[in-house]
């Protein structure tokens, strides 16, 4: 936080990481700005998240159905189509049914299936979402960002034109002069691999070293490779991926995990600047 930055900053907790909003202008965070930030953070949980019993997400599950889905989600839906086919179909919005049953969720909503054509059988429009079949959905490989573009276009709505939307690391910076980011460490959150200076744009970080857990004798992480139904084991532990929004920096840096060999392709499909760690 820059000095003088009380009345700038606004801080909290949600989707399951650590949030902080920075203002870099001469304007200050105000109580209505705040009031709308939370409703729209609060709304955006209620809808997409697979933790939840009420969201739409567990309404798929159920019923494989939505009807009169929120404009958002069928533009949600829409994206997780484009970037299943960009990234020749390891990113998969379909694994809810795997994370779940791997333990990262509730076990019990794992269904034993896979989703075959999952994207040639789903109907989305204005007026429904009806699935193939009943699946659990996972927006968690762009959710934060899809939710980080949300807020900064908010920002710019309420007139603010230069601030920082940081959540749980991955970012998006509009500035007047260069602001300088670090890159942390994998496995040190004390040390740094690099930094990167942002003017206008994004930045977002994946690893699959920090989000892990038991499952019986066997550590699994949370970057799932759809082609395995399992945890990734690519030689690539950690991605940077800096972008001209959060949304498309934030689902880059999971599919450089699962295809690194896609990295030049991407990065000019996308305008996309990229470091890769790999598990020497």
């Amino acid at each position: 936080m820059r000095e003088g930055a009380i009345n700038k900053l606004y801080e909290f907790d949600a989707i399951g990481t650590h949030w902080w909003l920075e203002i870099l202008s001469d304007q200050e965070f105000s109580q209505e700005l705040r009031a709308d930030l939370d409703d729209i953070v609060n709304q955006f949980d209620k809808r997409y998240s697979r933790f939840r019993d009420d969201s739409l997400v567990a309404e798929l599950l159920r019923t494989g159905k939505v009807i009169n889905p929120p404009t958002e989600m069928v533009k949600m839906m829409e994206f997780a189509r484009e970037m299943y086919h960009a990234s020749d179909g390891v990113f998969d919005i379909t694994i809810g049914n795997t994370l779940h049953r791997l333990g990262y969720g509730k076990r019990k909503a794992a269904r034993q299936l896979h989703v075959r054509d999952f994207w040639r059988d789903v109907a989305v429009s204005d007026n429904e979402i009806v699935l193939p079949e009943p699946v659990m959905l996972d927006f968690g490989g762009f959710g934060k960002g899809w939710l980080i573009d949300v807020l900064s276009q908010h920002l710019r709505d309420f007139g603010i034109d230069a601030f920082i939307v940081n959540g749980g690391g991955d970012l998006y910076c509009q500035s007047e002069t260069p602001i300088e980011f670090a890159l942390e460490h994998p496995t040190d959150s004390t040390k740094k691999i690099g930094q990167t200076q942002i003017t206008s744009g994004a930045l977002a970080a994946s690893n699959t070293l920090k989000r892990v857990w038991q499952d019986g004798n066997q550590t699994k992480h949370h970057i799932i490779d759809p082609r395995r139904d399992d945890s990734s084991d690519s030689d690539v532990v950690a991605t940077y991926v800096r972008a001209t929004t959060a949304c498309i920096a934030d689902t880059m840096a999971t599919v450089l995990i699962l295809r690194p060999d896609l990295e030049r392709v991407l990065q000019k499909q996308y305008g996309l600047q990229t470091i890769l760690v790999r598990n020497k």
